[in-house]
């Protein structure tokens, strides 16, 4: 009964560890809705604002961040499943905080970056899938803080940060331009790969 114990035990922790391990997957979880893709194109995004050298900016951040995600295989158009279409639609600045002396004097800003996305079949360039904006039980959309809840395969996403007001001015912005990119890149890989 001794050497009966020590088994036993040893058994119940083995099983009790083996089965916190059942729901893990190996490889890739990517939404049903993208099950045929596997190897995405991502042409550099059309940029609709007035801040130079930007969709460089984005579609590097976005194209790090699939190779990091490692989802997808990021391919050339004529050997992709789907082609990555984005375009930068606007920058957003907000104060945050204000010199003590002078309210209209900004110390901190928030920047946002809006983004929105699709992907196109390579062969004919069709959007595929059309949107459906999810509502409620009442038939209204629903928002998330400014981002539009979209089914996969196309929408918005928004990349932020906070941008501190010094002397130099444009390093700063190009700093806060960079966070932000990758910010949103985290975003928008995030809804290919996992549908959220």
């Amino acid at each position: 009964m001794n050497r009966l114990f020590p088994v036993s035990l040893l058994l119940i922790l083995l099983s009790m560890i083996l089965s916190g391990c059942t729901a893990y997957e190996l490889g890739d979880v990517k939404p049903s809705s993208y099950a045929g893709i596997n190897n995405l194109h991502v042409p550099i995004f059309k940029n609709n604002t007035l801040e130079p050298r930007l969709s460089s900016l984005v579609t590097n951040a976005v194209l790090k961040e699939l190779q990091v995600d490692g989802t997808y295989k990021v391919t050339n158009k004529s050997s992709s499943d789907a082609v990555l279409v984005g375009v930068i639609k606007e920058v957003r600045k907000r104060q945050l905080r204000s010199v003590r002396t002078d309210t209209l004097q900004s110390q901190e800003l928030k920047l946002f970056l809006y983004v929105d996305f699709h992907l196109e079949d390579p062969v004919s360039g069709k959007r595929i899938l059309t949107t459906e904006v999810s509502g409620d039980e009442f038939g209204k959309s629903k928002e998330i803080e400014g981002e539009e809840v979209i089914k996969a395969r196309q929408g918005r996403v928004i990349g932020e940060t906070i941008q501190f007001v010094d002397r130099s001015y444009q390093v700063g912005e190009r700093n806060a331009f960079s966070f932000a990119a990758q910010d949103l890149a985290n975003k928008l890989v995030s809804q290919l790969a996992n549908g959220w």
